[in-house]
Protein backbone atom coordinates (compact mmCIF):
# COMPACT_ATOMS: atom_id res chain seq x y z
CA UNK A 1 0.00 0.00 0.00
CA UNK A 2 1.19 3.41 -0.55
CA UNK A 3 1.88 5.93 1.32
CA UNK A 4 -0.61 8.32 0.23
CA UNK A 5 -3.01 5.79 0.63
CA UNK A 6 -2.14 5.01 4.26
CA UNK A 7 -2.26 9.04 5.34
CA UNK A 8 -5.49 9.07 3.49
CA UNK A 9 -7.22 6.47 5.65
CA UNK A 10 -5.52 7.71 9.02
CA UNK A 11 -6.88 11.10 7.90
CA UNK A 12 -10.65 9.42 7.39
CA UNK A 13 -10.10 7.41 10.51
CA UNK A 14 -9.62 11.18 12.39
CA UNK A 15 -12.44 12.13 11.22
CA UNK A 16 -14.48 10.01 12.14
CA UNK A 17 -12.87 9.60 15.70
CA UNK A 18 -13.49 13.02 16.00
CA UNK A 19 -16.93 13.27 14.84
CA UNK A 20 -17.67 10.41 17.59
CA UNK A 21 -16.26 12.77 20.08
CA UNK A 22 -18.33 15.83 19.05
CA UNK A 23 -21.24 13.65 19.33
CA UNK A 24 -20.53 12.69 22.51
CA UNK A 25 -19.79 15.90 23.96
CA UNK A 26 -23.00 17.43 22.53
CA UNK A 27 -25.08 14.72 24.00
CA UNK A 28 -23.39 14.93 27.15
CA UNK A 29 -24.44 19.09 27.02
CA UNK A 30 -27.64 18.01 26.40
CA UNK A 31 -28.03 15.95 29.28
CA UNK A 32 -26.43 18.92 31.61
CA UNK A 33 -28.93 21.07 30.48
CA UNK A 34 -32.21 18.65 30.84
CA UNK A 35 -30.36 18.07 34.16
CA UNK A 36 -30.09 21.52 34.76
CA UNK A 37 -33.60 22.20 34.05
CA UNK A 38 -35.08 19.64 36.10
CA UNK A 39 -33.07 20.54 39.14
CA UNK A 40 -34.48 24.47 38.89
CA UNK A 41 -38.06 22.88 38.34
CA UNK A 42 -37.45 20.79 41.52
CA UNK A 43 -36.09 23.68 43.47
CA UNK A 44 -39.21 26.03 42.49
CA UNK A 45 -41.56 23.19 43.31
CA UNK A 46 -39.98 22.78 46.55
CA UNK A 47 -39.86 26.13 46.91
CA UNK A 48 -43.64 26.89 46.23
CA UNK A 49 -44.67 23.74 48.63
CA UNK A 50 -42.84 24.97 51.42
CA UNK A 51 -45.01 28.18 50.80
CA UNK A 52 -47.96 26.24 50.38
CA UNK A 53 -48.71 27.28 46.70
CA UNK A 54 -50.58 24.58 44.94
CA UNK A 55 -50.86 24.22 40.76
CA UNK A 56 -54.57 22.95 40.10
CA UNK A 57 -54.40 20.01 37.25
CA UNK A 58 -54.41 20.96 33.70
CA UNK A 59 -53.20 25.13 34.87
CA UNK A 60 -50.05 24.82 33.05
CA UNK A 61 -50.12 24.23 29.37
CA UNK A 62 -48.55 21.67 28.30
CA UNK A 63 -46.75 22.56 25.33
CA UNK A 64 -45.41 26.41 24.82
CA UNK A 65 -46.12 28.43 22.00
CA UNK A 66 -44.00 30.70 19.95
CA UNK A 67 -44.04 33.68 21.77
CA UNK A 68 -43.84 35.80 18.39
CA UNK A 69 -44.06 39.67 18.57
CA UNK A 70 -46.91 41.03 16.46
CA UNK A 71 -47.60 44.98 15.32
CA UNK A 72 -50.38 46.95 14.57
CA UNK A 73 -50.96 50.70 13.35
CA UNK A 74 -53.47 51.38 16.58
CA UNK A 75 -56.86 51.56 15.74
CA UNK A 76 -59.00 50.00 12.43
CA UNK A 77 -61.23 52.61 11.13
CA UNK A 78 -65.03 50.63 10.99
CA UNK A 79 -66.36 50.72 6.65
CA UNK A 80 -69.17 51.99 6.20
CA UNK A 81 -71.11 49.22 5.32
CA UNK A 82 -70.87 47.70 8.98
CA UNK A 83 -73.45 50.07 9.87
CA UNK A 84 -75.68 47.97 7.58
CA UNK A 85 -74.55 44.81 9.10
CA UNK A 86 -75.36 46.16 12.47
CA UNK A 87 -78.89 47.17 11.25
CA UNK A 88 -79.48 43.55 9.81
CA UNK A 89 -78.66 41.81 13.11
CA UNK A 90 -80.54 40.89 16.00
CA UNK A 91 -84.23 42.31 16.48
CA UNK A 92 -83.81 45.42 18.47
CA UNK A 93 -84.01 48.56 16.81
CA UNK A 94 -80.47 50.98 17.33
CA UNK A 95 -78.52 54.11 17.11
CA UNK A 96 -75.47 53.99 15.56
CA UNK A 97 -72.67 56.16 15.82
CA UNK A 98 -68.97 56.12 14.70
CA UNK A 99 -66.84 58.66 16.64
CA UNK A 100 -62.94 59.29 16.69
CA UNK A 101 -62.64 59.29 12.63
CA UNK A 102 -64.60 56.15 12.65
CA UNK A 103 -62.35 54.44 14.47
CA UNK A 104 -64.76 54.21 17.94
CA UNK A 105 -68.00 52.46 17.04
CA UNK A 106 -70.86 52.69 19.50
CA UNK A 107 -74.16 51.35 19.09
CA UNK A 108 -77.46 51.64 21.84
CA UNK A 109 -80.39 49.39 21.76
CA UNK A 110 -83.61 51.28 21.54
CA UNK A 111 -85.18 48.11 23.70
CA UNK A 112 -82.66 46.45 25.78
CA UNK A 113 -81.77 42.46 25.01
CA UNK A 114 -81.67 40.28 28.33
CA UNK A 115 -78.65 38.45 28.94
CA UNK A 116 -77.24 36.11 31.59
CA UNK A 117 -73.37 35.62 32.33
CA UNK A 118 -74.49 31.96 30.47
CA UNK A 119 -75.62 33.86 27.30
CA UNK A 120 -73.84 36.94 26.59
CA UNK A 121 -71.59 35.33 24.26
CA UNK A 122 -73.99 33.75 21.92
CA UNK A 123 -76.02 37.07 22.09
CA UNK A 124 -73.00 39.60 21.17
CA UNK A 125 -72.45 36.79 18.17
CA UNK A 126 -75.91 37.42 16.70
CA UNK A 127 -75.67 41.62 17.27
CA UNK A 128 -71.71 41.85 16.28
CA UNK A 129 -71.07 41.23 12.51
CA UNK A 130 -67.29 41.32 14.01
CA UNK A 131 -67.55 39.51 17.02
CA UNK A 132 -65.37 36.52 15.81
CA UNK A 133 -62.27 38.98 16.04
CA UNK A 134 -62.30 38.85 20.10
CA UNK A 135 -62.27 36.90 23.05
CA UNK A 136 -64.49 36.56 25.95
CA UNK A 137 -62.47 38.11 29.04
CA UNK A 138 -65.79 37.91 31.48
CA UNK A 139 -68.56 39.53 33.26
CA UNK A 140 -68.06 42.15 35.88
CA UNK A 141 -71.47 42.18 37.38
CA UNK A 142 -70.58 45.19 39.93
CA UNK A 143 -69.66 47.06 36.82
CA UNK A 144 -72.14 45.87 34.99
CA UNK A 145 -70.20 45.24 32.02
CA UNK A 146 -69.33 42.11 30.12
CA UNK A 147 -65.64 42.54 28.21
CA UNK A 148 -64.63 40.87 25.11
CA UNK A 149 -60.84 41.29 24.02
CA UNK A 150 -59.54 41.12 20.41
CA UNK A 151 -57.38 38.21 19.21
CA UNK A 152 -54.67 37.82 17.16
CA UNK A 153 -52.72 34.10 16.49
CA UNK A 154 -55.43 32.50 18.94
CA UNK A 155 -54.06 34.71 21.51
CA UNK A 156 -55.77 37.31 23.48
CA UNK A 157 -54.61 40.94 23.50
CA UNK A 158 -55.27 41.80 27.36
CA UNK A 159 -56.29 45.43 28.15
CA UNK A 160 -55.84 47.70 25.20
CA UNK A 161 -57.86 50.68 24.37
CA UNK A 162 -57.67 49.91 20.73
CA UNK A 163 -58.68 46.60 20.40
CA UNK A 164 -61.79 45.89 22.68
CA UNK A 165 -65.25 45.42 22.94
CA UNK A 166 -67.19 46.22 26.40
CA UNK A 167 -71.12 45.32 26.61
CA UNK A 168 -72.64 47.49 28.93
CA UNK A 169 -75.35 45.74 31.44
CA UNK A 170 -78.24 47.29 33.53
CA UNK A 171 -80.39 45.05 35.51
CA UNK A 172 -79.70 41.78 32.99
CA UNK A 173 -79.73 43.35 30.03
CA UNK A 174 -77.53 44.71 27.33
CA UNK A 175 -78.17 48.38 26.31
CA UNK A 176 -75.84 48.80 23.71
CA UNK A 177 -72.22 48.25 23.48
CA UNK A 178 -68.79 50.19 22.24
CA UNK A 179 -66.06 48.99 19.97
CA UNK A 180 -62.55 49.86 18.76
CA UNK A 181 -60.32 47.28 16.35
CA UNK A 182 -56.26 46.77 16.04
CA UNK A 183 -55.30 46.36 12.22
CA UNK A 184 -53.02 43.45 12.06
CA UNK A 185 -53.24 43.67 8.38
CA UNK A 186 -49.40 43.61 8.57
CA UNK A 187 -49.03 42.16 11.53
CA UNK A 188 -45.51 40.48 11.38
CA UNK A 189 -43.05 41.42 13.24
CA UNK A 190 -39.96 42.70 11.53
CA UNK A 191 -37.64 43.70 14.57
CA UNK A 192 -34.87 42.15 16.67
CA UNK A 193 -34.70 38.31 16.35
CA UNK A 194 -34.10 35.82 19.24
CA UNK A 195 -37.22 36.95 20.56
CA UNK A 196 -39.67 34.50 19.94
CA UNK A 197 -38.55 31.87 22.48
CA UNK A 198 -40.47 32.24 25.97
CA UNK A 199 -37.49 32.41 28.32
CA UNK A 200 -39.60 32.77 31.18
CA UNK A 201 -41.22 29.21 32.19
CA UNK A 202 -44.28 28.37 33.99
CA UNK A 203 -43.10 27.54 36.97
CA UNK A 204 -40.43 30.71 36.70
CA UNK A 205 -42.92 32.79 36.03
CA UNK A 206 -45.09 31.56 39.46
CA UNK A 207 -41.96 32.16 41.31
CA UNK A 208 -41.66 35.90 40.33
CA UNK A 209 -45.03 36.41 41.13
CA UNK A 210 -44.30 34.70 44.85
CA UNK A 211 -41.14 36.54 44.94
CA UNK A 212 -42.97 39.78 44.53
CA UNK A 213 -45.11 39.20 46.87
CA UNK A 214 -47.99 38.73 44.44
CA UNK A 215 -48.63 35.33 45.06
CA UNK A 216 -49.16 34.08 48.80
CA UNK A 217 -49.00 31.41 51.39
CA UNK A 218 -52.13 29.06 50.65
CA UNK A 219 -52.72 30.44 47.12
CA UNK A 220 -53.79 28.52 44.10
CA UNK A 221 -52.36 28.75 40.40
CA UNK A 222 -55.84 28.21 38.53
CA UNK A 223 -54.66 28.66 34.92
CA UNK A 224 -52.24 30.04 33.43
CA UNK A 225 -52.48 31.43 29.10
CA UNK A 226 -50.24 33.04 27.16
CA UNK A 227 -51.30 36.41 24.86
CA UNK A 228 -50.16 39.95 24.21
CA UNK A 229 -49.82 42.80 25.87
CA UNK A 230 -48.18 46.20 24.76
CA UNK A 231 -44.68 46.02 24.79
CA UNK A 232 -43.72 49.62 22.96
CA UNK A 233 -44.87 51.54 20.11
CA UNK A 234 -43.15 52.64 17.10
CA UNK A 235 -44.03 56.74 15.63
CA UNK A 236 -45.81 56.34 12.30
CA UNK A 237 -46.98 59.08 11.37
CA UNK A 238 -48.81 62.10 12.82
CA UNK A 239 -52.24 60.44 12.95
CA UNK A 240 -51.02 56.82 13.05
CA UNK A 241 -48.94 54.80 15.60
CA UNK A 242 -47.36 51.59 15.25
CA UNK A 243 -47.52 49.36 18.37
CA UNK A 244 -45.76 46.23 19.00
CA UNK A 245 -47.38 43.36 21.30
CA UNK A 246 -45.38 41.20 23.00
CA UNK A 247 -45.86 37.80 24.21
CA UNK A 248 -47.33 37.45 28.01
CA UNK A 249 -48.38 35.24 30.64
CA UNK A 250 -51.55 35.71 32.34
CA UNK A 251 -51.39 33.76 36.01
CA UNK A 252 -54.62 33.47 37.66
CA UNK A 253 -54.59 32.99 41.37
CA UNK A 254 -57.39 31.11 43.17
CA UNK A 255 -59.76 32.05 39.65
CA UNK A 256 -60.45 35.20 40.38
CA UNK A 257 -57.31 37.24 40.54
CA UNK A 258 -54.74 38.21 36.97
CA UNK A 259 -51.43 38.66 37.35
CA UNK A 260 -49.53 39.17 33.99
CA UNK A 261 -45.86 39.19 33.14
CA UNK A 262 -44.06 39.31 29.92
CA UNK A 263 -42.46 35.91 28.75
CA UNK A 264 -39.83 36.96 27.36
CA UNK A 265 -37.70 38.44 30.54
CA UNK A 266 -40.33 37.96 33.36
CA UNK A 267 -41.43 41.56 33.82
CA UNK A 268 -44.44 42.54 35.87
CA UNK A 269 -47.47 44.31 34.02
CA UNK A 270 -48.18 46.06 37.01
CA UNK A 271 -51.04 48.79 35.67
CA UNK A 272 -53.25 46.62 34.78
CA UNK A 273 -56.76 46.76 36.59
CA UNK A 274 -60.15 45.77 35.41
CA UNK A 275 -62.50 47.93 37.15
CA UNK A 276 -60.60 50.73 35.76
CA UNK A 277 -60.45 50.22 32.39
CA UNK A 278 -64.14 49.25 32.68
CA UNK A 279 -64.62 52.87 34.29
CA UNK A 280 -62.72 54.93 31.69
CA UNK A 281 -64.49 53.48 28.52
CA UNK A 282 -67.85 54.13 30.04
CA UNK A 283 -67.05 57.11 31.29
CA UNK A 284 -65.51 58.30 28.04
CA UNK A 285 -68.57 56.96 25.55
CA UNK A 286 -71.42 57.78 28.43
CA UNK A 287 -72.28 54.68 29.76
CA UNK A 288 -74.29 54.80 32.26
CA UNK A 289 -74.33 51.62 35.77
CA UNK A 290 -77.09 50.24 37.12
CA UNK A 291 -76.22 52.71 39.89
CA UNK A 292 -76.70 55.73 37.96
CA UNK A 293 -79.79 54.62 35.69
CA UNK A 294 -81.80 54.34 38.86
CA UNK A 295 -80.58 57.94 40.77
CA UNK A 296 -81.32 58.91 36.55
CA UNK A 297 -84.96 57.49 36.81
CA UNK A 298 -85.31 58.50 40.06
CA UNK A 299 -84.78 62.28 39.62
CA UNK A 300 -87.09 62.31 36.45
CA UNK A 301 -89.77 60.79 38.72
CA UNK A 302 -88.93 63.65 41.29
CA UNK A 303 -89.17 66.30 38.73
CA UNK A 304 -92.39 64.75 36.99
Amino acid sequence: MQWGQIKTLFIISFLILDLFLLQQLLSKQAEDEVGQISTVAESIETELEANDISIAEDAIPEELPEATPIESESMHTFPDDVMSQIEDMGESDKKIELKEDGQVLQVTFDEPIEVTEDTIQSVVTDVVPFASRYSYWGWNEEAGAALFFQAKNNKTVYFNNNGYLLVNIVDGEMTGYVATLLSFEDGEYSGPSGDTEITIEPLSAIRILLNNGLIEPGDEITSMDIGYHTSYSLPAGEENETQVFASTWKVTVNGDRNHFLYTLDGTIIEYINEESFISDVKSEYGLKSAEEEQTAANENRETN
